[in-house]
């Protein structure tokens, strides 16, 4: 984690403009305990002074999300003993419980809380949600910028926070299936994060030549792509009365191939192992389903949005090749 965690926090605290530590200050306290406990309880009264259940849910559920990722956090916390920034270059990081002060970092306990409220508040107030996520998000590269914690720190209390919501929200009686399309779906883009730190802070650790990377992330790629416009086809014109499926393994080839474009061993890997989650969780799911062929596998212009898909996969390949030249 180091090789993320401090070049980030060299470059974040180069910037020393007195408006980015104003900035850093608001996140901080919109972030607070007390700050979100109000939030939900004002929910909750609004609730109450309209007798909206959906308010009122909002309010309470928000409330018990942020209570219980909370909790999760203080005993990874106090279980990891991960130094602050302020403190890694003088403690040396012992995995092990304590309670000292300072030895807490790892996850960031403001970005849990409120990750866990905006999934909330975007399941009961869904027209609202890039607003929740949003001022989430702001919050927790707040922690990043004042120092408080690592980036990946904050990942952390992410997953944490997010996980919370969706288990409150969508999984009161079916939290186990819950869980499990969370690991599912989340593994990937948080791959894709780490794998976007990778490439933007300068680390040593690139392992393959520039050109060779990119050539062969470009091959996987269009094979990948290319076997989904080929098998999209295909089905498009097979009869419509059986339940045919489209194989989803050729997009893990397209991520994989955007992977190798890094250059690193590491985001391969990494990549990989996300990959091969997803494909036995999305197998899973289709086989526990019944699926309509055209109402459920295919949308309208499937060939277009898939085509749209490759080619932004492909592009994203080449700035990732663009950024490494730099």
């Amino acid at each position: 984690m180091g090789q993320v965690d401090h070049p980030t926090l060299t470059i974040v605290h180069g910037f020393t403009d007195p408006l980015v530590d104003q900035i850093g200050d608001i996140g901080n306290e919109l972030g607070e305990g007390l700050t979100l406990v109000l939030i939900s309880l004002a929910i909750g009264g609004i609730g109450l002074w309209r007798n909206s259940d959906h308010w009122k849910f909002a309010g309470f559920y928000s409330l018990l999300a942020h209570g219980i990722s909370g909790l999760l956090t203080q005993i990874l916390k106090h279980s990891l003993s991960r130094p602050r920034p302020r403190m890694m270059d003088i403690t040396p990081w012992e995995v092990g419980p304590s309670l000292e002060s300072g030895l807490d970092s790892f996850p960031s306990g403001h970005t849990s809380g409120t990750f866990s409220m905006a999934t909330v508040f975007a399941f009961y107030f869904p027209k609202g949600k890039v607003v929740w996520f949003g001022l989430a998000s702001f919050i927790a590269l707040c922690r990043v910028i004042k120092g408080s914690h690592f980036p990946t720190d904050v990942f952390g209390g992410l997953l944490v926070g997010i996980g919370c919501g969706l288990v409150l929200v969508f999984a009161r009686d079916t939290w186990k299936e819950a869980i499990a399309r969370a690991f599912v779906h989340g593994t990937p883009w948080l791959v894709t994060a780490f794998g976007l730190l990778w490439i933007l802070v300068p680390h040593p650790g690139i392992e393959l030549e520039p050109n060779l990377s990119l050539f062969l992330g470009l091959f996987l790629i269009m094979v990948g792509l290319g076997l989904r416009l080929w098998w999209i086809r295909e089905s498009s014109i097979a009869n419509t009365s059986t339940n045919l499926q489209v194989p989803t393994w050729p997009r893990l080839l397209m991520g994989i191939g955007l992977a190798t474009s890094t250059g690193s061993l590491i985001i391969v890997g990494s990549s990989l192992l996300a990959g091969i989650v997803w494909w036995l969780g999305t197998q899973s799911e289709l086989s526990s389903q019944t699926r309509k062929f055209k109402t459920h596998l295919f949308p309208s212009n499937p060939i277009r949005n898939e085509a749209t898909l490759g080619i932004s996969v492909f592009i994203a390949a080449l700035l990732t090749f663009l950024v490494r030249s730099l």
